[in-house]
């Protein structure tokens, strides 16, 4: 794929936003991205806010029409992490692993983050917004646990082209059937066959994760029993 329907903008509040707007007033349609220099209300997971500087890392959303039943979202998630992966990859990044649900981390540190927001009809996706931040020439992460392209490479990268990359990888991913996704997260799997203590509302336990099931649920095991633990439900601790 070399042809980019990728819009560029300086500052927004949140790309996701933004490409939700796009679509309302002016009707873009998939495969298209949006691609800011900064944001001033960039968004992780659980209200979570996503600190970068301007223009040194991919603050990206991609849009994705009728991808179809509301049960295939899992497989979205996959297609934005494989995507991530396949990208670092390419630049020579090593020891990358997919962190449950939407975390990329390369060397025990997080170096990308997947954020998707639906409109759904009648237990289908319309349109979906796949939100994917990857730290590519950021140095210093003040408090957080992060890394970056630029931290593992020694040198810098074209953002640009990193984006173009990831791009390619991701509207390409999402045209693969679901049990082919399945298999490739879980070859990345972040901690896969370690114990990994879970709060479950306010409730510690800890599990040895095997792996990410279909329908986007994580397999852990405990005393010889199989478990899945859904997203919404537990919060990973350590």
């Amino acid at each position: 794929m070399n042809n980019y329907n990728i819009e560029f903008v300086n500052e927004v509040d949140s790309t996701n936003s933004y490409l939700k707007n796009c679509v309302q007033k002016r009707g873009v349609a998939s495969p298209y991205c949006v691609y800011a220099g900064s944001q001033t209300a960039g968004r992780g997971q659980r209200s979570r806010v996503w600190d970068s500087q301007p223009f040194d890392n991919i603050l990206s959303s991609f849009l994705v029409d009728d991808f179809g039943q509301l049960s295939n979202l899992p497989q979205l998630n996959n297609s934005a992490a494989l995507a991530i992966v396949d990208t670092l990859k390419e630049f020579k990044v090593d020891h990358v692993r997919v962190k449950w649900p939407n975390d990329v981390y390369v060397n025990s540190k997080k170096i990308a983050g997947i954020l998707i927001e639906n409109i759904v009809s009648q237990q289908e996706v319309k349109t979906a917004v796949v939100g994917i931040g990857v730290n590519v020439n950021q140095k210093h992460f003040n408090k957080f646990e992060a890394t970056s392209v630029v931290n593992e490479l020694g040198n810098k990268v074209s953002v640009i082209e990193f984006l173009q990359v990831l791009y390619n990888h991701f509207y390409s991913h999402i045209k693969k059937e679901g049990l082919t996704l399945s298999k490739s997260i879980n070859e990345y799997l972040y901690k896969k066959g370690d114990m990994v203590t879970f709060d479950e509302g306010g409730k510690k336990q800890s599990y040895i994760v095997n792996q990410i099931c279909l329908n986007g649920n994580l397999q852990v095991s405990a005393m010889g029993e199989l478990i899945e633990l859904e997203y919404h439900k537990v919060k990973w601790v350590k």
